[in-house]
């Protein structure tokens, strides 16, 4: 990636089933003044190893990252990469598809991550989005978040504290939800 090129703004969202599979999106929007990426993207053979490059890297992250279901430590996936320019040759995006799974208990479960704590240097929203029928019981962030039935909003802006130990708990209430 060239030095110029920036981040503007993150954002991810988690979806999560009854079963506890969670798909996660993360976005980068950043600011590229040279074009980078627009270079990138026309060349096929530059976009491949661009997108080898950014797979092999988050999952650097993710492996270092510990995320936990219930307790138990799950391995994060990256299921699909890609690039493209958010309505402006100067404004890319870099995107990532992640999955990972966990075992649902009865009664109350966690989802908790553990990474190293840091000034954000760009704004931050976050999606999570359960299944209709589920409570959200506790939520453990540096973050502001806001619980919406079955829908958790976090969020920081640039200059705020992120990181470090988060925890959702949350149970599922439907009879067809285990």
């Amino acid at each position: 990636m060239d030095s110029r090129v920036k981040p503007l703004f993150a954002s991810s969202y988690f979806a999560i089933s009854n079963t506890l599979q969670v798909y996660q999106v993360v976005c980068y929007d950043y600011a590229d003044p040279d074009g980078y990426y627009e270079r990138i993207l026309q060349d096929s053979d530059a976009f491949k190893q661009e997108v080898e490059n950014l797979c092999t890297n988050m999952q650097g992250f993710l492996d270092a990252e510990q995320v936990f279901i219930n307790g138990q430590r799950v391995e994060q996936k990256i299921l699909h990469v890609d690039i493209g320019l958010r309505g402006a040759a100067d404004v890319p995006y870099l995107k990532w598809v992640i999955f990972f799974q966990g075992q649902v208990q009865p009664g109350i479960n966690t989802l908790a991550s553990d990474v190293e704590e840091e000034v954000s240097e760009y704004d931050i929203e976050v999606l999570y989005l359960w299944p209709p029928e589920t409570q959200i019981n506790k939520v453990v962030t540096p973050m502001d978040f806001e619980i919406r039935g079955p829908l958790l909003l976090v969020w920081s802006r640039k200059g705020d504290v992120v990181g470090g130990y988060e925890e959702v708990s949350f149970e599922f209430l439907s009879p067809n939800i285990p």
